[in-house]
């Protein structure tokens, strides 16, 4: 079991989601070393959600974890 400690929401325009629905991903430090990451498409659970943080403040397993799924949602 891992504590997934950050979300990222993706908001673009993907042809996936419904008019309110959200792909997110929780996830612990490093993500792709330890598996410690679940994908989800609704409402992010918006009570369990905490602050607000920049890009540049995940660390580096998330940034990775990020920019991967974004190439891939967008076939960059």
């Amino acid at each position: 079991m891992t504590a997934e400690r950050y979300t990222a929401v993706f908001t673009g325009l993907l042809s996936l989601k419904k008019p309110g629905e959200y792909l997110y991903v929780r996830m612990d430090d490093d993500p792709l070393r330890s598996g410690g990451y679940t994908v989800s498409r609704g409402r992010p659970p918006h009570g369990e959600l905490g602050r607000e943080i920049s890009f540049r403040d995940l660390p580096e397993g998330c940034k990775n974890l990020m920019l991967d799924m974004y190439q891939t949602m967008w076939n960059l």
